[in-house]
């Protein structure tokens, strides 16, 4: 018929289409023989009835055999993942329009720069914000960026970040001057 069915009937995590896979079609899951088989008429539609807990365009897209080009947070490795490059194989898992969005919302407890970069997303996440924030363990003032001093790393989302060097060092009072202060 070409429609839709559950691919969990023939053991799939996603719909198939209701063909004979010697056609060549990557989507046929075989035909249908049974008559308790429910057939949906598109992908979409099938993964709505069959599979609620899957996000629906993650689904359609499996089932059509079509790359994604969304990005998916692995919360394990604290970073986000273009579809379209490493498929997720949990298709419970949220996506994204874009790995800035996955950072904020998939991977929170990262500054976003800091995901940015772990997910390979460059080049212009190595600026960071350009600000400044101390670096306690330093007892320094550093450049919220990536590279040679005065950058110290891109700032952690709990520290508190400066506009100027001078701003900053005001917390750092020890110091007889912005120079002395700054990370270098």
């Amino acid at each position: 018929t070409g429609k839709f069915y559950s691919g969990g009937v023939g053991g799939g995590e996603y719909c198939v289409r209701d063909c004979d896979p010697a056609s060549g079609d990557s989507t046929c899951g075989g035909l249908v023989e049974e008559s308790y088989v429910m057939l949906h008429d598109s992908a979409e539609a099938c993964c709505r009835a069959e599979y609620q807990w899957i996000d629906v365009e993650l689904c359609t897209v499996r089932s059509n055999q079509i790359r994604l080009k969304k990005y998916w947070p692995d919360k394990t490795n604290s970073k986000c993942y273009k579809d379209s490059e490493n498929p997720t194989v949990d298709l419970s898992v949220q996506i994204f329009d874009t790995a800035s969005e996955c950072c904020k919302v998939g991977i929170f407890w990262l500054s976003e720069n800091e995901c940015l970069s772990a997910s390979g997303v460059t080049p212009e996440v190595t600026a960071g914000s350009s600000k400044f924030y101390v670096d306690w363990e330093r007892m320094k003032c550093v450049k919220d960026c990536e590279g040679a001093a005065p950058c110290g790393g891109f700032a952690h989302w709990w520290e508190y970040l400066y506009e100027s060097a001078s701003a900053c060092c005001v917390k750092l009072p020890q110091y007889d001057s912005v120079e002395e202060c700054v990370f270098a």
